[in-house]
């Protein structure tokens, strides 16, 4: 029998993709990202995007590889997730304090269809790891940060359509 991960509802979904844009968004910006990349792509000779894949697969290196994988494995060190994680924790910290403190609000408010169509334009990528809609980790958000930083034209596509899709969104009635 095969297991399948469960699938999440439509309201995870939009909350889930809300949470990681804004969070890769806002980590675009952070200093501290753009300065691991370049740490990172210095002690190697590959580049942001490299180290992204790495980040978002966990993996060492793929049978018959060239061993790459397991290089920059190697050097995606603790203090390095540490710090990723650090960054990301003050990242949700201030989400947080911007986000509706009663669920109820948050609910109605991304009860409108307009929502499915971030699901849809996130689910039509392909970015081998996980997608926006799903609940990420530390890592797997630094990957996107760092595939934006690399120049990634795919997903700096996706991100101007879900650009263009929050400009047309309702505001929300916890920001007026």
């Amino acid at each position: 029998m095969v297991k399948r991960r469960p699938t999440s509802t439509r309201d995870e979904k939009v909350e889930n993709l809300i949470a990681n844009h804004s969070m890769i968004f806002m980590g675009m910006f952070e200093e501290a990202f753009s300065a691991i990349a370049d740490q990172m792509t210095a002690a190697l000779s590959e580049g942001a995007g490299a180290i992204a894949d790495v980040l978002a697969r966990g993996a060492t290196s793929e049978p018959g590889g060239t061993g790459v994988g397991r290089t920059l494995k190697d050097e995606v060190t603790p203090a390095v997730r540490a710090e990723i994680g650090n960054l990301f924790s003050g990242i949700r910290e201030e989400m947080s304090s911007q986000w509706p403190k009663d669920a109820a609000v948050f609910k109605r408010y991304i009860s409108s269809p307009a929502f499915d169509k971030g699901v849809e334009i996130v689910e039509s990528f392909d970015f081998q790891r996980p997608k926006l809609t799903e609940k990420l980790s530390d890592e797997v958000l630094a990957s996107y940060v760092f595939l934006l930083h690399s120049g990634d034209k795919e997903l700096g596509r996706m991100f101007k359509e879900l650009r263009e899709w929050q400009a047309a969104l309702p505001k929300p009635p916890w920001a007026r």
